[in-house]
């Protein structure tokens, strides 16, 4: 018994050490915030179920056949300070405490893309000996401790210009010497950025200005939406000394107010900002003194249109269904890049990404609402356009249940149930059927419960349930079925009840016929062996009964008269004289007291039924045939 009990114990203490093992599950997550670049900081983390005390981590790097170890620690969490390409690929992770391991996490993609560069001019217009202007160098995703290299070009190839922290180079008065083509990069550490784009920086001799001041539109006359636009109104005073003023009008309206600035900046320009604009130079202090340039027209065009929200199949679907919101915007720009959002009400359901579309799967009524999108070019957060909203409509599924031919049916017939569903018309809807809120019937494609052979047991009160794609379920009404006894059934056990009745009575009144007759003399027939014994004989003589007066004992006789009609068939020729066309055999039984013969007649019984049988025929008229009487005595 204490071998068994020992069995017993080793075998549940491996059954939990393996569920304790199978419920050991590596996750490998990557902590980024979006885009990953060379030379960013990021992260994998090993998530191990449970209680994770002493584990060491190993993480695995797949190349395109196999995988090898790539590092094993403590930590939980793997850190790249400053990723570069060659670590972009496949990982995943597991742990170990002595030889217990547990389950390979999912393979995580670590994608790390090339950080590019972008050189801009920024000025206003046309660069004259003496302006300002700068050199934006711009890197991709979030350049944190980045140094920026500025090249420019000598006769073959480019040189370093300057190395600097800040991302822009400004020239505060620049000259025809710095004129030339430039060009940058970023570095850190040992991992560079690619080559920015080419910029030419012109440097002009100071114009020889007339009287009449120029409007000059920069960068051009066609912009897009959230460009900048200035407006540079150039003149030149003939006098030294003569401080000029500038005023800027669009169409027939003054933009901005009078300003010793010879330029107005129209920050991220939207279509309304269209129109023919010109410029107002006078003297300070000289009202009278004005002098207007010529209009010059500015268009803004959208860099990408007003988007539009579609919900497809519809904007009234039913519960159960897929959603498919497609936000759709035209971009006017090449090369323009836009990210969507989608929200409902006043909540994002997804973060920003390139996709146009959001799926919603097996709707609900709770997601009922107004839902929109919101669309912007990517790298630009001014820039964002919002569609109009939609009322999206969401209706519960109707289920419901009936029975064929009735719900009320006989025991052995068929009966079918029929589960019924107005709404989602999906081809994976599965059906459930119940009685009395248990299932009889579950997961099947059929909406049909048929009962071939109904009987008591399946009465009860049934429903059924409708699920899309193992999703929520939709219940019926209730229906309530009975089965009843056939009419029939019925009455062959009333008939079989009343015959077994009968035969019991039968059976009863047989054994008290039994009881009263037991013990009775036998019964003898013959007049001439009771004569010569010396018994007492009862003749007949017309009805009546006569008892030998040698009894002691009178007793009360009863007549039992019993009349036989003798069918035709029981007639032959050869038969006695006796008559018996239509004859009627009368039988007088008379019950009455023997007297004792000691030496003969049994003790224990004095009784004798006698029977006086008496032929007559149907007018009464006595019989040809011995009338004798025939005595049968009963024991």
């Amino acid at each position: 018994m204490q071998t068994s009990e020992f069995c017993l114990l080793v075998c549940l203490t491996a059954v939990m050490s393996s569920a304790q093992f199978e419920e050991r599950r590596a996750k490998l997550q990557l902590k980024s915030d979006g885009r990953i670049y060379e030379g960013d900081e990021v992260s994998l983390h090993c998530q191990l179920d449970g209680n994770a005390v002493g584990w060491t981590y190993e993480i695995y790097k797949r190349e395109s056949t196999y995988q090898y170890f790539y590092k094993v620690h403590t930590e939980s969490t793997l850190t790249f300070s400053s990723v570069t390409h060659s670590q972009r690929g496949q990982y995943r992770c597991r742990a170990g405490k002595g030889e217990v391991y547990s389950k390979y996490s999912e393979y995580v993609w670590l994608e790390v893309s090339e950080r590019g560069a972008k050189l801009q001019l920024k000025s206003d217009g046309p660069i004259y000996e003496g302006d300002e202007v700068s050199l934006d160098c711009q890197l991709d995703g979030n350049p944190v401790g980045w140094t920026y290299e500025i090249y420019k070009w000598g006769l073959t190839y480019p040189y370093l210009y300057k190395k600097q922290t800040e991302s822009t180079l400004t020239f505060s008065s620049v000259t025809h010497s710095q004129r030339g083509q430039y060009q940058c990069g970023g570095v850190k550490g040992g991992v560079y950025s690619t080559y920015s784009n080419d910029v030419w920086l012109e440097v002009l001799a100071p114009p020889n200005l007339p009287n009449k001041p120029i409007l000059i539109v920069l960068p051009s006359a066609l912009v897009c939406e959230g460009d900048t636009v200035t407006l540079r109104c150039l003149s030149k005073s003939k006098v030294t000394g003569t401080q000029l003023t500038y005023r800027f009008y669009k169409d027939e309206t003054p933009v901005g107010q009078e300003t010793k600035q010879n330029k107005f900046t129209v920050q991220s320009a939207q279509q309304s900002d269209t129109g023919r604009y010109w410029c107002e130079v006078k003297e300070e202090g000289k009202e009278t003194e004005k002098k207007e340039s010529d209009s010059k027209p500015l268009t803004v065009k959208e860099r990408f249109s007003k988007p539009t929200l579609s919900v497809l199949p519809s904007v009234s679907v039913w519960e159960g269904e897929t959603v498919t919101l497609r936000c759709l915007s035209k971009s006017e720009v090449t090369g323009t890049q836009l990210r969507y959002k989608f929200c409902r009400d006043e909540t994002p359901l997804s973060e920003e990404t390139q996709q146009n579309e959001f799926t919603v799967e097996s709707v609900h009524q709770k997601q009922t609402g107004k839902y929109w999108c919101e669309v912007k070019e990517e790298g630009k957060e001014t820039e964002k356009k919002q569609s109009d909203s939609l009322q999206l409509t969401i209706k519960a599924m109707y289920v419901t249940l009936s029975a064929s031919p009735s719900t009320s049916v006989k025991v052995g017939d068929s009966i079918n149930l029929t589960c019924t569903w107005e709404g989602n018309m999906s081809s994976t809807l599965i059906f459930s059927f119940l009685r009395n809120n248990e299932t009889v019937k579950s997961s099947s494609d059929s909406a049909v419960f048929s009962i071939n052979q109904a009987d008591k047991i399946h009465s009860g009160s049934y429903m059924c349930a409708v699920e899309s794609s193992g999703r929520r379920q939709t219940y019926s009404n209730e229906i309530e079925i009975e089965v009843k006894e056939s009419p029939l059934t019925i009455v062959y056990l009333s008939v079989g009840l009343g015959l077994g009745f009968l035969i019991l009575v039968l059976l009863l009144l047989l054994l008290f016929a039994c009881r009263k007759t037991r013990g009775l003399p036998s019964i003898r027939s013959s007049k001439t062996g009771r004569k010569e014994k010396g018994e007492d004989v009862i003749t007949p003589s017309e009805g009546a009964n006569q008892m030998d007066p040698s009894n002691k004992e009178e007793e009360n006789t009863d007549m039992l008269y019993s009349e036989l009609m003798d069918s035709p068939k029981a007639r032959n020729k050869g038969d006695s004289a006796v008559e018996f066309n239509n004859d009627v055999v009368y039988s007088n039984l008379v019950k009455g007291k023997l007297m004792k013969k000691r030496e003969k007649m049994p003790e224990e019984s004095t009784e004798v039924l006698y029977s006086d049988i008496k032929l007559k025929n149907a007018t009464g008229a006595s019989a040809t045939a011995d009338s004798s009487s025939l005595y049968a005595s009963i024991r």
